[in-house]
């Protein structure tokens, strides 16, 4: 093992640990802080809890009440289920537990409902049509006839029946004497309705009415057939004996059976086609069959004198000549009831032989049309839906420029497996962002003492190694509750804090380490990215109401407002991201920019970019996903107020109101809902273990209605997408069956706005009944394809046109939005279909009970309550065993006990930080064997030995000035470290602050604070300490000045009487606290000079409030530029604090000081001149 891993708490392998692995921890045994334990030794608190819980049972049984939609949910699963007994899934799918059996149980019943919703769905579409009208595709008009005249798709129509002859009019089938037929010749019959060219003979066709064998028909003018050769005489009407034609039941015996293997369905003709060719053609419809007497008529016309040719009663023929077109289906009826049953059959008959033409198109009936209008009716909601949305994302289309924002923001990063890259891209992209470093807190939490897959180190070593962490540095872990099970509730954590430099930018930042209880071997510290969520959550909700603490929340607590030196009560949004997502630049700002110009935004995303769109195959098929995702869908539920996901990788949200501060994202209600540690069903298990974020925003828009959930596509971020199938497995199974519990929970949910369709509940059931038919949708797909390629079926035009409609419209935003690469991307992503309908839900379903599941046991009790009885290899837990304290009450705890006791870890007389080894005030053995000035647990290099001399970055920096100063001194000091602890020491100790404001709360002066990194009153000597200050072995709590030779560094440099000891507040109240008045001593700098607001500013140095004073109103109409500027000084230097002021309102006053003048066109001259004062260059 090297030097390095010789000290570093996180070298040794996880696996290997066999030791209590706090025992070798500074100061636990012996040192520790009792009131943060709770009067306990850390290292021995798994047998103080052991010997705590010793009286108490083990299996102790807990009776909670069951809902009734769980009562009835429960009853459904049995009933579905009821016929798998549980020694077969005990048995044969090793399901021990009951509870496990349970939720395999519902999973199989949600599973049947998905089954039969996707059956229903696909019967209702391709056979609930046949079912009602089975015909429907086996009916052709003369429009739809002609469709089929190609050379390989030969239909024609022969007496009211389609027939396809594709395979016959190729050859040459006459067998006429000199008359020979050809392919060419039979196209130019394709696609019609062939009956006059094959004539029936009268005798043949009504037998009992016609006995001459010589009698025909004469065809009318518009009946008469074009191609003379396709005329099929048959009968002795034929002129070639030698035909086979001549044979006079040809027709009967010989055509029909022929024709029958060819039959395709029926001829048909709409009502309007009747009644307008009714003009011309003697036809009507009799008992939906269409009868044509034009013939008959035209030939009993022309031959008057013949009788024979009058072989229908008049009674009939009367009828098609008056009610020529329409159906007198009861006037037939009426005239054949006057005949007998041998001449009402020979009739009727001799009508079926001879003149039937084809039916009414029965597809126009109400019984065929129902089920077309009902698709029609959801295809149009559906496409109404696509287009709404289409629409919303051309209204967020315009680019915005909003100003420098000013709020403060905890950047949220949780990590658990990811590798330095990812981590380090991380960090650097909110280290970069263009946001005032200052206002942003980079707040990592490393979630257990894990060894992701491929890493060489831990994922907390990995994340200290970037921030620069000396490996030396090994902080106390403090008790705090996890979101868990049983004693995983109770857990342990580290607390590391600095600054972190990245291209300029110097952030603060903290660093949460969840290392878990001694006793665990497996995952120590790992309680999922909930509970890492709750930790910072639970911990500003007691920060704002002032609640009792955890220790670890008591260190948090400390480090923020007496370490990094802002109260944390100043925050007013986090920004979630994931450890793998980079964000741009502008990101935050735009986010932070939106929630400031509306009130009501509670949440807000951007849009999520993958940074590995090329990476594989598997990221190649997510880009059009995740564009279209965000584009369409949330910038539809945007224009709402009611973004139903937000992602966990990008997010803002809310801290508190910004009219009474009321607490919002930090409220009860949702730290309540969503620190649920009991996650015994099937249901919870998918919300609160799968589907974190979504659930998140779920209880975000169910406890707090009224507020907005926005999306924002100008922010961006870029996330690393999976890059193995495997891995996108497992991903899409979280994501898929999350959605669903979500949706679910969301569409019962009354808070939702609108109303009926008109509403997001109705958005949330589309979406939740997308989610689960997506494998129908697959299937339906397929069978389209298929029926239009092989021309099995009518062209389903309507879900071409909606299939269509919603690719041509998400084609047109992005061809818009000129994003020309998501054409590719929309190819790649229509290939990869089946994967995302098809095979990622269907494996998603039935693998939604795939969980790891606790050592409870849950036995159903009387009246369905549920009994949960703690297991017996589970170690006990009680909330008492974690103590609580308010921050308050502890620190002036600290002040009293430490102002008049030595330090109980270092032994030596002193002042300590709330949790970290005290800081020696008098010593007596060389400055190098100390620890740097400030918490022991100053992540920091700028915290260790190298600190010393360099001075305070914030404390020696006026924000408000240019710097007027040589850096050679640094330089020289910064020339023999190596890059990150030369960073780090542009931040060693110093000076009071520029802002005369030493002995302030924070670096901005803000009233009520007791200390600063930046300006930390001493109450034992006159000047200020930071965390960042100079070594204790420079100070002399006495008084005395202590000039060393040297400095740890190597360059020698004057030292001023001060002491820097960085938690020394802890010594006496800060009412004890002197200020001092010089600046830039102890640092080997100049000063700076100090700029036109700052001197203004000189009268209020600790930041008492004020009131800020009007501008004198100037009726000029038109004022000259240095007016103005002059006007901008007096009311900047008016102002008690800066904190809220800003360009906007510095312009309105302006406004209200020169009511005459028109000062639009000068909005960048007043920019500047505000730029300017701030600066100082307006002195200059």
């Amino acid at each position: 093992m090297s030097t390095k891993d010789a000290h570093d708490p996180f070298a040794t392998p996880l696996e290997t640990i066999t030791h209590d692995p706090l025992a070798e921890t500074a100061g636990l045994k012996a040192d520790y802080d009792k009131r943060a334990y709770g009067e306990a030794n850390p290292a021995l608190m798994g047998t103080l809890e052991k010997d705590d819980m010793a009286n108490r049972p083990i299996d102790a049984v807990e009776e909670v009440p069951t809902t009734s939609i769980r009562k009835w949910w429960v009853r459904l699963t049995w009933f579905t289920t009821w016929w798998i007994p549980s020694f077969v899934l005990s048995k044969c799918g090793g399901m021990k537990r009951p509870d496990v059996q349970m939720a395999w149980r519902e999973k199989f019943t949600i599973c049947a409902i998905i089954f039969w919703l996707c059956a229903i769905i696909l019967f209702y579409i391709i056979a609930f049509g046949r079912l009602l009208c089975p015909d429907y595709d086996k009916a052709w008009n003369l429009s739809q006839l002609s469709q089929h005249a190609g050379e390989n798709d030969y239909y024609a129509a022969v007496r009211g029946t389609v027939y396809d002859f594709s395979k016959f009019y190729k050859g040459d089938h006459s067998d006429i004497t000199n008359l020979q037929t050809s392919s060419d010749l039979m196209l130019q019959l394709a696609g019609q309705d062939l009956t006059g060219y094959f004539p029936v003979p009268l005798s043949v066709g009504c037998q009992s009415l016609v006995s001459d064998t010589s009698l025909a028909l004469m065809p009318t003018a518009n009946n008469t057939p074009l191609i003379s050769q396709a005329i099929h005489t048959s009968g002795p009407l034929q002129g070639d004996t030698s035909s086979k034609l001549h044979d006079i039941n040809w027709y009967p015996d010989r055509f029909l059976p022929f024709v029958k293997k060819l039959r395709k369905g029926y001829y048909v003709y709409s009502k309007k086609d009747l009644a307008n060719q009714g003009q011309w053609r003697n036809w009507a419809v009799i008992h939906g069959k269409v009868y044509d007497l034009s013939n008959y008529l035209n030939t009993v016309s022309t031959y008057q004198t013949n009788p024979a040719y009058s072989f229908l009663d008049s009674s009939i023929v009367s009828l098609f000549k008056s009610q020529a077109g329409s159906d007198i289906t009861a006037d037939f009826e009426d005239a054949m009831s006057t005949f007998n049953q041998t001449y009402r059959g020979a009739t009727q008959a001799c009508l079926d032989n001879v003149f039937y033409v084809g039916r009414t198109d029965f597809r126009d009936t109400a019984r065929c049309e129902v089920q077309n209008y009902l698709l029609l009716a959801f295809s149009v909601l559906l496409v109404t839906t696509v287009l709404a949305k289409f629409i919303a994302a051309l209204q967020l289309g315009t680019k915005r420029s909003p100003e420098q924002q000013d709020k403060f923001v905890i950047c949220q990063v949780p990590c658990y497996t990811e590798g330095e890259e990812e981590l380090r891209k991380t960090i650097d992209s909110l280290a970069g962002l263009e946001y005032d470093d200052k206002r942003k807190l980079l707040f990592l939490i490393c979630d257990g003492m894990i060894v992701g897959s491929g890493n060489d180190r831990s994922t907390p070593r990995i994340v200290l190694d970037i921030l620069g962490v000396d490996p030396k540095i090994d902080p106390e872990p403090l008790m705090f509750k996890s979101v868990a099970e049983g004693s995983k509730q109770l857990n342990y954590a580290k607390v590391y804090s600095g600054l972190y430099e990245f291209e300029g930018h110097v952030v603060p930042y903290i660093v949460v380490v969840k290392v878990g209880r001694p006793s665990e071997r497996s995952r120590p510290g790992n309680r999922g990215k909930r509970d890492s969520q709750i930790l910072l959550m639970r911990y500003l909700n007691r920060v704002h109401f002032d609640a009792p603490m955890f220790p670890l929340e008591l260190e948090i607590y400390h480090q923020m407002k007496n370490v990094i030196g802002i109260d944390p009560a100043f925050y007013e949004y986090i920004l979630m991201v994931d450890a793998d997502t980079r964000v741009e630049a502008d990101g935050l700002n735009r986010l932070v920019a939106n929630c400031a110009d509306d009130s009501s935004i509670i949440a807000i995303c951007g849009e999520t970019t993958l940074d590995n769109a090329e990476g594989s195959w598997w990221t190649m098929i997510q880009v059009y996903e995740y564009y279209i995702s965000h584009h369409l869908s949330k910038a539809f539920e945007s224009l709402f107020g009611s973004v139903t996901c937000l992602p966990g990788c990008f997010s803002l949200y809310r801290i508190r109101s910004s009219d009474k501060g009321r607490p919002l994202f930090i409220s009860n209600r949702i730290i309540d809902d969503y620190s649920e540690n009991r996650v015994d069903t099937l249901h919870k298990k998918n919300l609160l273990h799968l589907g974190e974020d979504r659930y998140l925003t779920t209880l975000v828009l169910k406890n707090f209605p009224s507020f907005r959930t926005k999306f924002v596509p100008d922010a961006k971020a870029l996330t690393s997408a999976p890059d193995r199938f495997g891995v996108l497995l497992s991903q899409r199974r979280r994501w898929i069956n999350s959605t669903v519990h979500n949706l679910a929970e969301l569409v019962l949910m009354p808070e939702l706005c609108g109303f009926c369709l008109f509403s997001m509940r109705f958005i949330v059931f589309i979406d939740l009944l997308g989610t689960v038919i997506l494998p129908a949708t697959a299937v339906y797909l397929v069978y389209l394809i298929v029926t239009v390629a092989t021309k099995s079926a009518p062209i389903p035009y309507i879900s071409i046109a909606m299939i269509a409609a919603v690719y041509g419209l998400q084609a047109i935003l992005f061809l818009l939005k000129r994003q020309w690469q998501y054409i590719g991307w929309l190819v790649i992503y229509i290939l990869a279909y089946p994967v995302f309908s098809f095979f990622l839900p269907i494996y998603s379903f039935w693998h939604m009970d795939d969980f790891s599941w606790g050592n409870t046991r849950i036995v159903v009790g009387e009246k369905g309550n549920k009994k949960i009885v703690a297991g017996t290899d589970d170690e006990p837990y009680d909330d008492t065993m974690i103590p609580l304290k308010r921050f308050s009450e502890y620190q002036r705890e600290v002040w009293e006990e430490e102002a008049a006791a030595p330090s109980m870890r270092s032994g030596m007389t002193g002042a300590s930080g709330p949790f970290g080894n005290s800081q020696a005030i008098l010593h007596s053995g060389p400055p190098s064997v100390y620890r740097a000035g400030g918490s022991a647990y100053a992540g920091s290099v700028a915290g260790s030995d190298y600190g010393a001399g360099l001075g305070d970055y914030y404390q020696n920096t006026n924000v408000l000035q240019k710097p007027a100063h040589s850096r050679q001194t640094s330089a020289a000091a910064l020339s023999q470290m190596g890059g990150s602890q030369a960073a780090s020491m542009m931040f060693g100790t110093g000076t009071p602050s520029v802002y005369g404001m030493a002995g302030m709360g924070s670096m901005y002066g803000m009233p009520g604070s007791s200390a600063s990194m930046y300006g930390l009153p001493n109450p034992m000597m006159n000047t200020t300490a930071s965390m960042y200050g100079l070594p204790p072995m420079l100070a002399n709590p006495l008084g005395a000045n202590h000039s060393p030779a040297h400095s740890d560094i190597g360059v020698s440099m004057p030292v001023s009487q001060q002491n820097t000891g960085g938690s020394h507040i802890w010594a006496q109240p800060p009412e004890a606290a002197t200020v001092a008045a010089n600046s830039g001593r102890g640092s080997g700098m100049q000063a700076r000079p100090v700029s036109t607001l700052s001197a203004l500013n000189a009268t209020n140095p600790f930041g008492v409030t004020a009131v800020a004073r009007a501008l004198a109103v100037n009726e000029a109409s038109d004022p000259t530029d240095e007016e103005i500027k002059s006007a901008v000084q007096t009311y900047l230097a008016n102002q008690p604090s800066l904190m809220n002021v800003t360009k906007r309102s510095v312009r309105e006053a302006l406004v209200a000081a020169f009511p005459n003048a028109e000062l639009s066109y000068k909005k960048s001259m007043i920019n500047k001149a505000i730029d300017d004062t701030l600066s100082g260059g307006a002195q200059a």
